[in-house]
């Protein structure tokens, strides 16, 4: 299967390496996931249900490559092509991750007092928040990527990288220069800046020209996610630009003013639009989008959502889910068990569960060493706060953990 499929889903492929290596990273106690998923919600979360919604969506997108990548797909085919088949098509949760990214974007971002000035302290917070997980990605991705070549097809690994290639990559412009991705779940992090970038350009110049009520944000919004409903979303080709995703990343803004602001009319017509360019072109996508908004409004309306749920494992799945949608892709058990022989349909079905436990165990890893410091880092360069954004800067700070 072509890596060009990355669009509709995330992942990548370290899964066994850092599982193996973690053992000395950090010790025996990691690998109780109970304990470790407990202590990955030690920050107080305001929406629980939240995470709930990105744990799910994280889970459901690693399914989807699970049954989507050879080789062990293929060779688990004769024991559950139909379940896989079905995963392949139907498992589809990045819209989920968009529409909750709206939805923080406009409880954090939002509630900020912007200026021009701030814009360069974002950009830089922005890139060591999701960057440099990025950037660890690509450094352990080529080198698996090179053990694996010969053994899992070239559909699956793509060509070897080049220096053009490498600092394409860094800047966040491969997909948009035409450059192979490295890995299937990286344009994830470069759409994310793209869209959370052009909200905070957007309220800095309403700033600028004496405005703070968000009012250019809507209008531009609006403007943006009809253009992109009924011409740009319509072209797979213009994947490489935040506007294709815009309408789901707006279904969070408009749900956060629903519930903050009162704002139900405007979140209903919204609805409405999706209604009408589904059925000028059905498109999957959308449908899901609208799902999930109503979801999120009726959980965050009803208070539901600051109470439910309270299973720690959940909340934990939720918190590392940027985590696992990075690791997840099991290109090196895949390796590994081409190499030994261990081809068979039951061997396959067995290595797609080590390589599902082996992925969880990797994402705790990979939070712990990677994500929570690049989080910690990007706090440094936080812009001031206006004294009267102070309270939505807290709650900002206490759900860092949904701002990818």
């Amino acid at each position: 299967m072509c890596r060009a499929t990355r669009k509709g889903e995330v992942g990548n492929g370290f899964a066994f390496f850092l599982a193996v290596r973690g053992r000395h990273l950090a010790g025996p106690a990691v690998f109780n996931p109970q304990s470790f998923l407990q202590t990955a919600v030690e920050v107080p979360s305001k929406s629980p249900f939240i995470l709930a919604l990105r744990a799910a969506a994280a889970l459901t997108i690693l399914a989807h490559h699970f049954a989507l990548y050879a080789p062990l797909r293929d060779w688990a085919a004769p024991l559950a092509g139909d379940v896989l088949d079905w995963l392949a098509r139907y498992a589809r949760a990045t819209q989920v991750f968009f529409v909750v990214g709206g939805y923080v974007a406009a409880r954090t971002i939002g509630a900020r007092l912007w200026s021009p000035r701030q814009l360069g302290r974002f950009a830089i917070q922005r890139y060591c928040r999701l960057g440099l997980p990025y950037l660890a990605v690509i450094a352990l991705v080529i080198p698996i990527y090179a053990f694996a070549r010969g053994w899992v097809t070239d559909d699956v690994l793509g060509s070897p990288a080049t220096l053009a290639q490498l600092l394409a990559h860094v800047f966040f412009l491969q997909d948009v220069l035409g450059y192979e991705p490295l890995s299937a779940g990286l344009w994830f992090v470069c759409i994310n800046f793209q869209l959370t970038f052009a909200y905070a350009l957007i309220l800095s110049l309403e700033h600028r020209f004496g405005r703070n009520d968000g009012a250019w944000f809507l209008l531009i919004g609006w403007s943006c996610a009809i253009f992109s409903l009924f011409y740009f979303n319509l072209n797979p080709g213009w994947e490489s630009w935040g506007l294709y995703f815009f309408p789901y990343f707006f279904m969070g803004v408009l749900v956060h003013r629903a519930v903050v602001h009162g704002e139900r009319a405007s979140f209903l017509a919204y609805q409405l639009l999706f209604i009408i360019a589904v059925c000028l072109a059905w498109r999957w996508r959308l449908v899901i989008a609208m799902i999930f908004g109503t979801l999120l409004f009726v959980a965050e309306f009803s208070g539901l959502g600051r109470r439910w749920p309270r299973a720690g494992w959940v909340l934990g799945l939720g918190k590392i889910s940027f985590s696992l949608f990075l690791v997840h892709f099991p290109v090196l058990v895949g390796a590994l068990c081409a190499r030994l022989g261990w081809t068979s349909p039951e061997a396959a079905l067995a290595a797609l569960l080590a390589a599902f436990l082996l992925s969880l165990a990797v994402a705790l890893l990979f939070h712990r060493w990677v994500e929570a410091p690049a989080a910690r880092l990007s706090r440094r360069f936080r812009a001031p706060e206006a004294a009267r954004a102070k309270p939505a800067a807290q709650e900002g700070q206490r759900g860092l953990v949904f701002e990818h």
